[in-house]
């Protein structure tokens, strides 16, 4: 059987990492379990994932079941590091989902079966922690079902609730499975009690097959029935063509043999998604290929970037072409760099294994690449391709950093740069208007562990702060002014006049420049200085001293002095005639606006509305997408500082949202009134 890279991925807290570590367990690759509790697990290794003691970089792990080759990927649940999900799903042949058998909808579920949906990801969904006393398979099922809207398929039932659950029944096979010896399950006759609620889902799972395949379909209609063999092969091509969803169950030992053989038999092989991508017409953007593509050379996709503190920099690849052996030299299209790769490494946990090759299909680890980064793909030099790039959700909360030392932001910027290579989450610049270093995050946990990372790994102490807005200020009427400087102190003076006439232009950034002197009023040389000094003054407003936007100017007169007249006086002369037709002109201050593209239940429709309007917002529109509502809204920067947290707080872990900066917008009077009073008394 092919090799095949299987994403393993839950909402926080429903036992992934667990699930992980007793799979490796049963495929021989350690010998007991770690504990998530006691920071021992295989592959919650870092630092951070010990003390938090929750996934928050994915780990990667290789085994082998049913002579079935898989590289798992340990990805995190929570939305604050969606990144390293995002990229485990993108180079995934198959997808294991796990979601509490406890009732209630979880935020995390719905963002990450979007994702699913949206690269028609072939998957498992396994529910898990049926040994919880509100455990309640039948009724998680049926909400998950409303939740999720795909036709969810059970192969598995629970044999007992809460802490009675003791085994599985395999609706497939028509036995049960008794886990009362963990390691060892007893296959057997299923209980009476069970028998008819068995058959009555065993009824459910061969219509929803049979509904799957036409030629299945067939058979079905004509005899209500399908072997063990036909249900196999249906479910197959089900899940391969995301037309429906099977449903297996875990609890700590319980159920793991069932959900490693599906993985291996219903998930396809690196082959099978390929050629069944390829065969739906996968399409790429312009330029690039798509995973799909088969190629007679080796290509890969670099999905994540690691910093080993013994080993350097690891490039984590996936081998979408043929095989990549080690010693190849590789071309980086995504860089232009030539790229020498001695060895050649896979991942078990933390611990690196060298091998000679990787095979179609293989992720493995290419060590010490200077000029790789996540998202960049390699090939042969003789074959230039690049993938699509991974699309990368951008940053929802942004803080000011604030050192606690002085003369240490070269070193900042060092680190972060080093930090933002494993996590393309992250932004940082520095905002020379304001001053801030502006770092970006998906959320408030994801820029804690940045600010703790500084202070463990680079010694650098700092402290969040709101970052200063980006306030501008323009005018709403025309006006006129003149500029005259004049100055004499004994010998050659200063002289510079002119008359300037500034207007609003509707916002544009750039200064919007002519001139209409006519018979020489001005000297055509002193007309360029009369330029330079309305473009400074355009950094300081009048009002508050914020940048100035949106302005056009025209010099259309003035006078000179043959000996005294300078292009510094016409400078100052255009800076004056400026600031004072500024000052006629109605000046009002303008605050950046964001779009944002919020995603909720329709639940919390009204509560999100309600705080739109309350930050100064505008709802521009709305669309349905099953059980949620995606809310377009306008709002501004000022009052948008903390929504990531607000959101989530707002609707129970279960919104999130995008935002892009959309235009400047003149602030309301009472607003304007506070910050010009606050801003000229130097707060």
């Amino acid at each position: 059987m092919g090799a095949r890279t299987i994403a393993l991925i839950a909402h926080t807290g429903a036992g992934k990492t667990t699930l992980a570590e007793a799979m490796l367990v049963r495929s021989g690759v350690i010998k007991k379990p770690g504990s998530v509790e006691n920071g021992t697990t295989v592959l919650d290794y870092e630092p951070d994932e010990k003390e938090r003691k929750t996934t928050i970089h994915s780990g990667i792990a290789h085994f082998t079941w049913n002579n079935c080759p898989v590289d798992l990927i340990d990805a995190p649940g929570s939305l604050n590091f969606i990144g390293e999900t995002v990229g485990a799903i993108r180079v995934a042949d198959g997808v294991v989902m796990m979601t509490s058998g406890e009732p209630g909808v979880h935020g995390e579920t719905d963002f990450l079966w979007e994702q699913l949906e949206n690269q028609h990801m072939p998957r498992l969904l396994v529910i898990s922690q049926m040994d919880r006393d509100q455990a309640d398979f039948d009724a998680r099922l049926e909400e998950l079902g409303q939740q999720l809207e795909v036709p969810l398929v059970p192969i598995h039932l629970p044999v007992g609730k809460g802490g009675g659950f003791t085994g599985v029944i395999d609706l497939i096979r028509m036995q049960a499975l008794d886990y009362t010896i963990a390691d060892k399950p007893k296959l057997g006759e299923i209980p009476q009690e069970l028998r008819a609620h068995a058959l009555e889902m065993r009824h459910r799972l061969v219509e929803n097959t049979a509904e799957a395949d036409d030629t299945l379909l067939e058979k079905y209609l004509e005899t209500e029935e399908l072997t063990e063999d036909e249900l196999l092969q249906g479910l197959k091509e089900g899940v391969l063509k995301s037309k429906l969803v099977p449903v297996l169950i875990v609890s700590r030992g319980v159920g793991v043999d069932g959900i490693l053989n599906a993985m291996t038999t219903l998930l396809p092989d690196f082959l099978t998604r390929r050629a069944h991508r390829q065969a739906s017409n996968g399409k790429a953007p312009p330029g690039f290929i798509s995973d799909a593509h088969p190629l007679k050379g080796f290509a890969g996709l670099v999905f994540k970037s690691r910093v080993d503190q013994y080993a350097g920099k690891l490039s984590l690849l996936k081998v979408f072409g043929e095989e990549l052996k080690a010693g190849t030299e590789l071309y980086n299209v995504s860089t232009d760099h030539v790229e020498r790769v001695p060895h050649l490494f896979k991942l078990q946990g933390k611990e690196q294994v060298e091998v000679k090759s990787l095979a179609p299909g293989e992720v493995g680890v290419l060590p010490k690449l200077g000029n790789t980064h996540t998202g960049n793909t390699l090939c042969l030099a003789s074959e230039k391709v690049e993938y699509t790039p991974i699309e990368f959700p951008k940053p929802v909360l942004t803080y000011a950093l604030h050192l606690a030392g002085k003369g240490e932001e070269d070193k900042l910027s060092t680190a972060l740069h080093r930090i933002m290579e494993e996590d393309p989450t992250l932004s940082f610049h520095h905002n020379s208007e304001t001053g801030d270093f502006l770092v970006g995050g998906m959320g408030q946990i994801h820029l804690d562990l940045v600010r703790d990372r500084l202070a463990r790994d680079y010694n650098l102490k700092s402290e969040f702060q709101p970052p200063h807005v980006p306030y501008r200020e323009t005018i709403r009427t025309s006006a006129k002014a003149q500029g005259k400087y004049k100055k004499q102190t004994g010998g050659r003076g200063q002289y510079g006049d002119c008359w300037l006439e500034i207007s609003p232009n509707g916002q544009k950034s750039e200064l919007v420049f002519e001139s209409a002197i006519v018979g020489g009023a001005i000297p055509r040389n002193y007309i360029p200085a009369v330029e330079k000094g309305v473009h400074d003054a355009l950094s300081k407003g009048v009002l508050a001293g914020f940048p100035v936007i949106g302005i056009s100017a025209k010099v259309y007169d003035g006078s000179y002095h043959e000996v005294d007249s300078s292009e510094m006086a016409f400078k100052i002369a255009g800076s004056m005639a400026f600031k004072k037709a500024m000052e006629e002109g109605r000046p009002v201050l303008l605050e950046p606006v964001l779009k944002l593209n919020i995603v909720i239940p329709s639940d919390y429709m009204g509560d999100v509305m309600g705080d739109i309007n309350s930050r100064r917002g505008r709802v521009m529109g709305m669309d349905s997408k099953g059980r949620r509502q995606i809310v377009r809204a306008e709002v501004p920067q000022s009052e948008a500082l903390h929504y990531a947290i607000d959101l989530r707080a707002m609707t129970s872990g279960m919104g999130y949202f995008a935002q892009e900066f959309s235009h400047y917008e003149e602030v309301p009077p009472h607003v304007s009134e506070k910050l010009i009073k606050a801003r000229n008394a130097g707060e």
